[in-house]
């Protein structure tokens, strides 16, 4: 144990006898490792995204349309959809949301009637008076992460395109999206629409039994030939359809991220290399009195972890902390991805970080250490 820490002691004096050299390694890897935790949390998001998707609930939309403002259904088709076999429960919701292009600050309000959301989406309210906002004309119950990015308390005002509705509560949930989802009444978002009689998708909870497949597929058959017709999906299938683009790029961030990381590793190396070349006649004197070849390639490897793990601490905490101050969601076509801190992703951030130390420090280590002990004593 004692012979352990002095080589450890070793190590820590090898990396601050270059300062300015480990610097500039450890912000390199702080930066590439930072690059890589992101992606990962936003692919985490993605991921708890579908998965809160996972329940028995159909969303039927207007066919044909391009963002979900231009789907305009009669409301007289949330009754008829609830006298189809198969079918438990119908909520007509007026979505209106505040950019249908991709954002990072979603707000999407959510006409509903009051007494039937609760039977469609599950929730719990986490502050303020779980019914106030029912008995308001213009109360709203806000989702938690919209709180936090606006800073929104139970009886503050949010104001959204001239809609102004009061927070009665806030909530959380385990729905897909709806932490990014204000309810508000729904005869009175058609009003501040002027869209009196419209529903801009209606939500339908399957019977249990019943095939979520052959009910979407009667809907559509049934208002094949009326004035609007639908597009209904399973609530997977649809969140899936609505976040593809997003999911493109996430693919192509997660090559950019295995790039930062193949960069790191050429930068350790480059660094542990160095460092084993200016070092050459001390590692001969080091071998002479003792040390082992592995024990001297176990030098280098420690000094590369090392090196490594403080950029991958500096990184993963950055990000962290980032994400913990500043809440972030990614809103796109009216669904919002949270990208949250995520622990188990960090602490895999930092394994990655370890194995990249250790995997950057075998060639140089080699490649320096294969020289025979006379050349290497006499390179001074």
């Amino acid at each position: 144990m004692t012979t352990f820490l002095r080589l450890l002691t070793y190590v820590r004096r090898t990396v601050l006898r270059a300062r300015l050299r480990s610097l500039l390694t450890i912000l390199g890897t702080a930066l590439a490792i930072a690059l890589f935790t992101f992606v990962r949390m936003l692919e985490g998001g993605v991921d708890r995204m579908k998965d809160q998707a996972d329940q028995p609930v159909l969303v039927v939309f207007e066919t044909s349309r391009f963002c979900p403002l231009t789907s305009l259904l009669p409301d007289r088709y949330g009754d008829e959809i609830a006298d189809m076999d198969g079918v438990a429960s119908v909520l007509p919701t007026l979505l209106f949301i505040n950019s249908c292009r991709a954002n990072l600050d979603l707000v999407t309000l959510h006409g509903v009637e009051p007494e039937v959301v609760e039977t469609m989406h599950d929730f719990r309210v986490i502050a303020g008076d779980p019914t106030s906002w029912k008995q308001k004309s213009d109360g709203a119950l806000v989702g938690k992460r919209i709180a936090e990015r606006r800073k929104l308390v139970p009886g503050d005002r949010l104001r959204v395109a001239g809609i102004n509705v009061e927070v009665g509560g806030i909530m959380e949930s385990s729905g897909a999206g709806l932490d990014n989802v204000v309810f508000m009444q729904l005869d009175q978002l058609q009003l501040s629409r002027k869209q009196q009689g419209i529903a801009t998708q209606f939500f339908v909870r399957v019977k249990e039994g019943a095939d979520p497949v052959a009910v979407a597929r009667a809907i559509d058959e049934k208002f094949a030939g009326d004035e609007r017709q639908t597009d209904t999906k399973t609530m997977q299938a649809f969140v899936q359809g609505a976040i593809g683009e997003v999911t493109e790029v996430i693919d192509f961030a997660r090559v950019i991220g295995y790039l930062a990381v193949l960069v790191v590793v050429l930068i350790l190396g480059n660094t542990v290399w160095i460092s084993a070349q200016t070092r050459q006649a001390e590692l001969g004197v080091m071998e002479t009195l003792g040390a082992t070849k592995p024990t001297l390639i176990s030098l280098l490897a420690a000094e590369s972890v090392l090196l490594s793990i403080a950029g991958g601490v500096v990184g993963v905490g950055a990000v962290v902390v980032w994400l913990s101050i500043s809440p972030l969601t990614l809103g796109i076509e009216g669904w919002g991805i949270d990208i949250l801190p995520d622990t188990a992703l960090a602490f895999m951030a930092l394994g990655v970080a370890a194995v990249i130390g250790v995997v950057a420090a075998l060639g140089p280590a080699f490649e320096t250490l294969r020289r025979p002990l006379a050349i290497a004593v006499k390179a001074d």
